[in-house]
């Protein structure tokens, strides 16, 4: 799958947001699966994340980890935990990280470069989701489209 343009569109999810070392990046997918499991709420979808980078060479950036789940919750206070009802991109630069690269901030960084040739506004935050595939993952990196305002 070479570069193209998609939707990116979940409802009922479990957000998680930190800020922590990027090579870190799959440490929260755990947690995530792991509260899902004591907490009796169904998983429907992927497991994916946002990343806001403060500097690219920075070795932190903001994550936020989302879990589609099949129906609304409630959440107790202590949990670090929220429910979020949906989250909607209309059109985002979409590359499967399994194509050719070694990571999905290269694969970022190609996506950012073909944007720029092709004019293309783009987001600073982007999307990662991951797909399990005989125990491994492949990453969907998913940059939004900036609404071009008139």
């Amino acid at each position: 799958m070479g570069i193209g343009v998609r939707s990116l569109i979940f409802d009922n999810l479990l957000a998680y947001e930190t800020r922590q070392l990027k090579k870190d990046w799959l440490e929260p997918y755990f947690l995530m699966e792991d509260f899902t499991l004591t907490h009796d709420i169904y998983k429907n979808g992927p497991v994916f994340f946002s990343v806001s980078e403060e500097n690219s060479d920075d070795l932190y950036a903001h994550f936020t980890y989302y879990l589609p789940i099949n129906e609304p919750v409630r959440l107790a206070d202590e949990t670090h935990f929220r429910f979020q009802r949906k989250l909607h991109i209309e059109k985002a630069l979409v590359l499967r990280q399994a194509d050719e690269e070694l990571d999905f901030q290269t694969a970022y960084k190609k996506l950012k470069d073909y944007a720029v040739t092709h004019h293309i506004p783009l987001e600073d935050t982007y999307y990662c989701v991951l797909l399990e595939v005989y125990d491994d993952y492949l990453i969907d990196l998913y940059v939004p489209i900036k609404e071009m305002r008139e």
